[in-house]
C-alpha cells in the first residue's frame, strides 16, 4: 500500500512537472520582451495638426558608406552640406548583418533580438508582437494611403503584406521600382496621410557579383544609377512640397559590404552604412549616431502618432528634436 501511494505521488509529481515544462515553453514562445507591455492598453493618439503628413522611405540595399561621393552619387552627396537634413555615414546596422534582420528592424522599430528575424528566411519570427509601422498608421488614421514597392520581394511577403494598401509580390528590377514609385507619388491624394516604402536592390547584387568597393566600376556605376532614380523621386516630392504638402524623406540602407559579402559584423565597411532624414524646416538631433530601430519613432513623431504599446517596447529614438 505504501509502495502504491509512492507510485501515485510520483505520477502526480511527474504530471505537475510536465505542466510546468509546457507552461514554461509557452511563455518562452511568447516574446519575453513584450509581455510587460501587453499589460497596458494600447492607446494610440494622433496630432490633428499632422494628420495629412506624408513620408517617403527609400531603402538602398548594400551601401558601403565610403562610396558616397560627388562623383558616384552626387545627389546623395549633396545632403552632406544640407543644414536641413540629418546625414549619417556611420548608421549602425544590426549585429546580424543579413538583409532580413536589418530591413525588419528598420520597419518595426526593434532590434532583431526582439523581432527574431535572424536571417533571410524570416522563419520563427515574433512579428505578431512587433508590427511594422504601417500597421499602426493604418489602424490610427482615416483614409491612410500606403505603398511598398520593392525589388527584394521577401520584405513585402513576410513583413508588410497584411498592412499595406499596395505591395508588389513579383520580383521587379530597380528601373521598374522607380517607374511604379513615380506613378504612386504623382497620383497621391493631397488630403490623405500617406507613407511609401521603396527598396532598390541592384547595388547589393553588384556587390555580391563584382565586389563591394568604391574601386569597383560595376558597384559605383550601380549606385550612380540609383542616385539618379532617387533624385527623380525627390524632385516629385519637392514639387508636392511647393503645393503645400508636408513630406519627410528618409534614405536608408540595410548594411554595407566588403569583398563579395557582408557577413563580418565587426568590419566597419559592413556594420556602418547610410541614413539621411530630410525636411525643409524640422530640426534634427545631428549629434546623434543613428541605428536601425530609430526609423519608426522618427516616422511616428513626424506623423503625429503615439502608441503606448509601441513606446513601451521600441528600441529606437526619434531623430527629430
Amino acid at each position: 500500500m505504501l509502495f502504491l501511494c509512492f507510485i501515485m505521488s510520483y505520477k502526480i509529481y511527474i504530471f505537475y512537472l510536465l505542466i510546468c515544462f509546457f507552461t514554461f515553453n509557452i511563455q518562452c514562445k511568447k516574446d519575453p520582451f513584450v509581455s510587460e507591455c501587453q499589460a497596458f492598453d494600447n492607446i494610440i493618439t494622433i496630432d490633428s495638426d499632422k494628420k495629412r503628413n506624408k513620408v517617403l522611405i527609400v531603402g538602398i540595399d548594400g551601401i558601403r558608406s565610403d562610396v558616397i561621393s560627388n562623383l558616384s552619387s552626387p545627389f546623395l552627396h549633396s545632403f552632406l552640406t544640407d543644414s536641413n537634413s540629418y546625414f549619417n555615414l556611420n548608421h549602425r546596422v544590426e549585429k546580424n548583418t543579413y538583409s532580413g534582420p536589418n530591413w525588419t528592424s528598420i520597419l518595426t522599430g526593434v532590434h532583431y533580438e526582439k523581432h527574431q528575424v535572424t536571417d533571410n528566411s524570416f522563419q520563427n519570427n515574433h512579428l505578431e508582437y512587433y508590427p511594422n509601422f504601417f500597421n499602426y498608421l493604418e489602424s490610427a488614421m482615416d483614409n491612410f494611403d500606403s505603398y511598398s514597392i520593392t525589388n527584394w520581394v521577401p520584405i513585402n511577403e513576410n513583413v508588410l503584406i497584411n498592412d499595406v494598401d499596395y505591395v508588389n509580390l513579383e520580383y521587379i528590377d530597380d528601373s521598374i521600382v522607380y517607374e511604379i514609385s513615380r506613378q504612386k507619388i504623382t497620383n497621391l491624394k493631397s488630403e490623405n496621410p500617406s507613407s511609401i516604402f521603396i527598396q532598390f536592390d541592384e547595388l547589393d547584387a553588384a556587390g555580391h557579383e563584382f565586389g563591394f568597393s568604391n574601386e569597383v566600376f560595376e558597384y559605383t556605376e550601380t549606385i550612380n544609377q540609383i542616385d539618379t532614380y532617387i533624385n527623380g523621386l525627390y524632385s516629385l516630392v519637392e514639387e508636392r512640397r511647393k503645393n503645400g504638402e508636408d513630406w519627410l524623406v528618409i534614405f536608408v540602407s540595410d548594411h554595407g559590404g566588403d569583398g563579395f559579402g557582408h557577413g563580418d559584423s565587426s568590419n566597419p565597411h559592413i556594420n556602418k552604412t547610410l541614413l539621411i532624414v530630410d525636411h525643409p524646416i524640422i530640426n534634427f538631433n545631428t549629434n546623434y549616431i543613428s541605428k536601425m530601430p530609430d526609423i519608426v519613432p522618427t516616422i511616428f513623431n513626424f506623423m503625429g502618432i503615439k502608441s503606448s504599446y509601441f513606446d513601451c517596447y521600441t528600441d529606437g529614438n526619434s531623430i527629430i528634436l
